[in-house]
Order: C-alpha cells, then structure tokens, then sequence
C-alpha cells in the first residue's frame, strides 16, 4: 500500500508542476475560476489514484466530471451532463465485466473459493427472485463477493482469521457478532458503487486502513469497548464512489 500511496503522490505532483508550468506559460488560452481549478485538482486526483489501484468507476466517473467541467473547451456543449453520468456509469460496468480477469490479480480478496461457480450460480437466482443471498458461513476464512446484487453473511467461526469481501454495484451486511479470534483478523474490503455494512462486536480492537478518497464515506454507529484482551482486527480495503458503515454490537 506504501508503495501504491508514493506512485500516486508522485504522480500527481508530476502533474501539479506540469500545470502550474503550462499555466504561466499562457499555452492555455482557457480562463480557469478559483472553483474549477480546486475542482480539477480533486478529480485529477481521483483519477491518478483510481488508475493506480485499478478502480474503474473512479477512473471512469472522474473523467467524466472533468468533460463536465470543460465542456466549453471540449466543445461538447451540446452534450448534457446527465447523459455523460449515464453513459460513465454503462462505460463503468461494461469495462469492469471486461477487465475483471486481470483486475483478480490485482485484488486477490476477488477470487472465489473452490466453489466459487455456485455462489455465481446460487446469486444469479437470488437477484432473479429479487432477494438477497443469505449465507451462514462458519469457516476461518470467508469471502464474499457481489456484483449488482445483495448479500446477508452471517459469520460463525470459532478461528476466525480473514474476510474477503468484494461488492460492485450492490450492497453487503456482513455479520461477525458470533465470531471468535484467537488475537489477531484482517477484513479486506473492496467496495466500488454500492456499500457495505460490518457488524462488529463492540470489544473488538478495530485498526481502519482504508482508502476511502474516491468520493466515498466511512460511517461508525455505537461506541467500541476495548480492553487489554480485545483482539486486533484491522478493516483494510479500497472504496470508491461507494459507502462503508461499521456497527459496534
């Protein structure tokens, strides 16, 4: 992740100084407002990030609010902007089915387990009968993983060591009240439009390390009660234009 965050602020500052050179230049003959420069930087920003940690919604949405603000120079005036956000979102799901073989490689916690095909297979009927995939799963390393769907899983291992949940343009509540850690956990999140929902027991030594800079929002409800024998369990993951709610239970 270190290694990731440096690419990416060395990037972006390579970018910085080359705008700020071309603007003292005067190649630009376009006027930029105070607002449009701030908003530029934040996009640019989601962008480089988004390129670099493989999140196509954040690439693709960011570039599309980029053509919003300089439709003037662009010349795609004629283009409103709700038809750019629809055809960002099509581009998003199109390019993210496309490109999913190589972005597993990237996010191991996308990968299924050995029956990997029946959960496919189990949450195609379950969005068909428009109800969300309820599973209890009692192993010490669980994944989840939805595309345009929802999913309920309720946790129950006794050796609880690692969460891999994956959510795309859907929603997850992930329940860990019957769980039991032997010191240490990790719950890997990777959530792009769409949101997920961790239930934690309250004592539960919680460590976030999560990039939440796309455009999306980390929430917690309730208040932990952390003492000397909580184990550690450090929530780490990626959220773009997305949502991530932590329950204290």
């Amino acid at each position: 992740m270190k290694n990731r965050n440096g690419l990416f602020w060395g990037l972006f500052m390579l970018l910085s100084a080359g705008i700020l050179v071309v603007s003292q230049l005067h190649l630009i003959t376009y006027t930029f407002t105070f607002w449009t420069v701030v908003a530029t930087i934040f996009l640019v920003a989601i962008l480089i990030k988004s390129l670099v940690y493989f999140m196509v919604p954040g690439t693709v949405f960011s570039l599309a609010f980029l053509a919003i603000l300089y439709a003037k120079p662009l010349g795609i005036t004629a283009i409103v902007p709700w038809t750019l956000l629809g055809a960002a979102l099509l581009v998003s799901i199109g390019l993210s089915l496309i490109l999913r073989p190589f972005l597993m490689k990237h996010h191991p916690w996308m990968r299924y387990g050995h029956h990997g095909n029946d959960w496919h297979n189990q949450r195609m009927y379950d969005r068909h009968n428009h109800r969300p995939d309820v599973r209890t799963d009692s192993q010490s390393d669980i994944n989840v993983s939805v595309k345009m769907g929802s999913s309920i899983r309720y946790v129950t291992s006794k050796d609880f060591k690692e969460a891999n949940i994956n959510v795309s343009m859907g929603n997850a509540k992930i329940y860990f009240e019957n769980v039991e850690v032997d010191d240490t956990a990790t719950i890997n999140v990777d959530v792009s439009l769409g949101g997920v929902e961790l239930y934690i027991p309250k004592n539960w030594n919680i460590v976030k390390q999560i990039d939440d800079s796309n455009m999306s929002g980390i929430s917690e409800e309730g208040i932990p009660e952390v003492t000397e024998d909580s184990p550690v369990v450090t929530i780490h993951g990626y959220s773009s234009l997305a949502g991530l709610k932590i329950y204290y239970i």
